[in-house]
């Protein structure tokens, strides 16, 4: 073999060595790069947070309670009343209205009583509401005169039905933070969950407490009873003839006591009214003979 082509073979083997160099670098480089990509978007941190913010920005949604609404919910209506009574015995009348309460699984929250023209009470009773009705027609049963009778309705049902959609959203939402609570493990990340667990568990408070309200107000009916005794009819029971003639010949004596005064009045002033018109009359004269003369 000549000199030359010794020469042109190792320059060829050069060349192939150099090229085979640069793609070996070019491939290194392209998996560098992407396993650099593969580490930035699985970074446990970039996954925790996104999971914070997509669980922040559904709970935005729970005013409107969306995909939660129940519409199994019995009607939730309050109802309430107030009645005013006349009663011929006031005590005999409270007793028979603590029976009825009684009798129907009722209570008295409140009471006060006084005298003002007649004896009167005013009762606050509370009462389940499937038993309202009856208990209203047995109160009255007991009156002789029904003065005044309301009755009050109000519907909650809407209102019912949006807060427990709201709070069954709140408890999913809590589920969600727990669970990614358990993952976490960066103090930042820790108190970033915590502080929005804290906030979740008081609305879910508030509203497990309205429901509570809306359930008892609903499941239960407050009374105003009012009732005073009858005004009775002065001296109609204790009528006799006797007592007629005795108030009779009072009123006449009384009369003839007056007449004797009067008179005793005259003759007492009497003697000084003559001698005042005496001296009006003489004074007269002797003023109108000066005049004269």
């Amino acid at each position: 073999m000549s000199i030359i082509n010794k020469i042109l073979i190792r320059k060829a083997y050069f060349i192939i060595v150099l090229i085979s160099l640069i793609m070996v670098g070019c491939s290194s480089s392209s998996n560098d790069s992407r396993e650099d990509s593969f580490v930035t978007v699985s970074s446990p941190d970039m996954f925790r947070s996104e999971a914070i913010s997509e669980i922040s920005i559904n709970d935005k949604d729970i005013s409107s309670g969306s995909g939660y609404s129940n519409s199994n919910t019995q009607s939730k209506i309050q109802v309430n009343g107030s009645l005013s009574l006349e009663v011929t015995n006031l005590d005999s009348a409270i007793l028979n209205v603590k029976n009825i309460i009684a009798a129907n699984s009722g209570m008295i929250t409140s009471s006060n009583s006084g005298y003002s023209d007649q004896p009167y009470i005013n009762i606050n009773i509370l009462i389940p509401r499937s038993e309202f009705d009856s208990v209203l027609e047995d109160i009255k049963q007991i009156s002789s005169i029904v003065n005044n009778e309301n009755i009050y309705t109000n519907d909650v049902t809407e209102e019912y039905i949006d807060i427990e959609s709201r709070l069954n959203v709140m408890l999913e939402t809590e589920k969600r933070f727990l669970s990614l609570l358990e993952t976490a493990n960066k103090i930042e990340e820790i108190v970033q969950v915590e502080k929005e667990l804290m906030r979740i568990r008081g609305e879910i408070d508030s509203l497990t407490g309205r429901i509570k309200y809306l359930t008892t107000t609903t499941e239960n009916s407050q009374l105003n009873l009012y009732m005073i005794e009858e005004m009775p009819i002065s001296g109609s029971d204790d009528w006799n003839i006797g007592n007629s003639f005795d108030d009779s010949l009072r009123t006449f004596i009384s009369f003839l006591k007056n007449i004797a005064d009067f008179l005793i009045g005259i003759l007492v002033f009497t003697p000084i009214l003559i001698i005042l018109g005496l001296i009006g009359f003489l004074g007269y004269k002797f003023i109108s003979k000066r005049k004269s003369n």
